[in-house]
């Protein structure tokens, strides 16, 4: 009862429009092995995906990913193409746009909304349907020729078991999965709502997503 008032709480104050994105346990494999698109030069940044990526609840904080990317990479444009509320097929309506920047690294989170839906509206978001989209999603950002970090997703939360199977699928393709909530679920002093960072998880969110980056771009 307490964990689905949380999540009412959490829908209700953020609203749909800002939307319940949800972010990752831990343990993670690093490294470079697999990466595609490894060292593709400096060139345009591009953030896509959901209120995680737009940085909801961060306030603006130099922790948000596009706030971080700017800082890591000063001098290279930055499009944060991200939106709270987004599903995975609402993000792939948006690879027209990606395409047109020809980016060289880009950072998305995708997932987490389509497993909220599903959980109040059970049959809505098949888990069926997430992985398919994400698949086709991971696909179309590595053709464009970037590297593509995505924020992994395994929240302590019901009907999430997606969410760490889309990490997986991130991985088998060659995409960075960046484990930037680790730690976060436990400490209430770095969240801001039930799902989302405040400015000091923000930071501690850049941290996980500087230290994937770095070594394979540019």
């Amino acid at each position: 009862m307490k964990l689905i008032l949380g999540l009412l709480l959490a829908l209700s104050g953020a609203a749909f429009a800002d939307s319940v994105s949800i972010g990752i346990g831990g343990g993670l494999p690093t490294g470079t092995i697999g990466i595609s698109n490894l060292h593709p030069g400096t060139g345009e940044i591009v953030i896509l995906g959901d209120s995680l990526a737009a940085g909801y609840g961060g306030k603006n904080s130099v922790g948000i990913p596009a706030t971080c990317l700017a800082d890591t990479f000063p001098g290279n444009p930055i499009e944060n193409l991200s939106v709270p509320g987004l599903t995975s097929a609402e993000i792939l309506t948006k690879i027209g746009q990606v395409s047109l920047l020809k980016p060289k690294l880009i950072f998305v989170s995708a997932g987490g909304n389509d497993t909220i839906m599903d959980y109040f509206k059970p049959g809505t978001y098949p888990e069926a349907k997430t992985m398919t989209e994400l698949g086709q999603l991971f696909d179309d950002l590595l053709a464009t020729g970037a590297v593509v970090a995505y924020l992994g997703l395994n929240p302590p939360y019901p009907n999430t078991s997606r969410l760490p199977l889309a990490a997986d699928l991130a991985r088998s393709k060659g995409v960075i999965v960046v484990d930037g909530m680790a730690g976060l679920w436990t400490d209430k002093s770095k969240m801001s709502d039930e799902f989302h960072p405040n400015p000091v998880g923000y930071l501690d969110l850049c941290n996980a997503l500087r230290s994937s980056v770095t070594g394979v771009y540019p």
